[in-house]
Formats: C-alpha cells, structure tokens, sequence
C-alpha cells in the first residue's frame, strides 16, 4: 500500500501520514490548503468517545479535539418537562420543550495557558443532518421568541436564560467552561449526526460528532 508522509499545513501538525485507499481526498485537501497558507481541519470523527451512565442509562458523547472539549448528555423529555414546570412555565411551554431532544452541554478548552488560544462556540454556525435532512438547533433566543407573557413570566424566563447553554461563548485556556442545556429540534428517539464548528484564536475548525441520539420519551420507574 501506497503512503505519502507530507508536512501538512493544513491539519495544523508537523507530519500527517495518509493513505492513498482511505484518504486520498484528505491529502488532495491537505495539499491544496498547504498552497494556500490556510490551517482549516476537515470534518472528523477522531476525538469522540460515548459513554453510559450505570444508573440512569443516559448516553453521553465527548468530542475532544485541539483543545476544544464538547460533552452531550441525553436528557429525559420527563427531566426536561419537571424542570421547566418547576419553574413557572405552563404545562404547553414545558411539553413543547422537552420533546424538543434537548441534551445538557458542556464545553471547555483544554488549552495550557502558555498556548494562549481562545476557542469560541456559535451554535447557530452548527449542522445537524438526519435521514438525509439538514437541520439546525433551535437556539433560546428562538425559544423565547414565541412565548407571551401568559405563557412564560419574567422571573421564568431569566431562569430559562441561565439553565440554557449560551448561544455564542468564548472559551480563555486552562479549563474555561460552561454549560447548560442545548435543544436540538428533533423528536424523541431521533438519531443525527452534528457537525461541530468552532474557532480557535479566530481559525475555523469543525468535527463530526455521529450517531448521536435523543432520548425517548419514555417514563421509567424510580429505582
């Protein structure tokens, strides 16, 4: 088998090995980009790690890459629904939410403070692609948008607005983080993929997070 070593500006590390079967169309990109003094990453799928809490059964996705740490946790629609009922919303508003796959959030540079990178997040900037259909994620400020007085009161939506992950965030380095709850926009036991975009000190960078699925709506007994 055929393998090219190249010095690669493109994926941002001194030597990248490729394979002529498997990635001749990431080396065609390397290369071009490397002419072009650009350092962009392609979409990938390295850096992502699922795992399963033994309790509860929830499924988490952990995307790690340059830095830039993004966690996804299943939510029950029921956790969703008594959280926001909780809290002043009407029994509509806290329905219509939970059964929007929402997923608790977190974010995090994992950057040393000698490398003095920030990493910003625009969730607007993300795309979700299900059964062939490209979707975006519904941000809290669409959310809020639709509600009325009636339906959301003030003091509400202000604990909306703190349990929500922030539609744009920066990141400083050593271990700058937050976290809040991400509404994807698909039914229940929906399963997507997410392209995740970010910047670091202001380059684009993006991965692939797959076979990422909502929790569904079911109701399981307290243990």
């Amino acid at each position: 088998m055929l393998i090219y070593q190249v010095k690669c500006i493109y994926t941002c590390h001194p030597f990248y090995t490729v394979t002529m079967s498997r990635f001749v169309y990431t080396f065609i990109r390397c290369c071009i980009a490397a002419v072009m003094g650009l350092c962009l990453s392609l979409p990938l799928t390295a850096g992502v790690t699922i795992s399963k809490d033994p309790d509860t059964a929830l499924i988490g996705w952990k995307l790690n890459q340059g830095g830039f740490e993004l966690e996804l946790i299943q939510r029950l629609p029921d956790q969703t629904r008594a959280f926001f009922l909780a809290r002043g919303f009407s029994p509509k508003v806290a329905n219509d939410i939970a059964l929007a796959c929402v997923f608790q959030g977190i974010g995090r540079n994992t950057l040393k403070a000698s490398e003095a990178n920030s990493i910003s997040v625009d969730l607007r900037e993300w795309q979700l692609t299900s059964k062939g259909k490209n979707h975006s994620i519904k941000q809290k400020e669409q959310w809020e948008a639709e509600w009325s007085e009636a339906d959301v009161a003030t003091s509400s939506r202000l604990a909306y607005r703190w349990a929500t992950f922030p539609t744009q965030q920066t990141y400083e380095p050593v271990g700058d983080y937050n976290w809040g709850m991400i509404s994807f926009n698909l039914p229940p036991g929906t399963r997507f993929d997410v392209l995740v975009r970010w910047t670091l000190n202001g380059k684009p960078q993006q991965a692939w997070v797959r076979d990422v699925a909502c929790a569904k709506d079911i109701h399981p007994e307290p243990q």
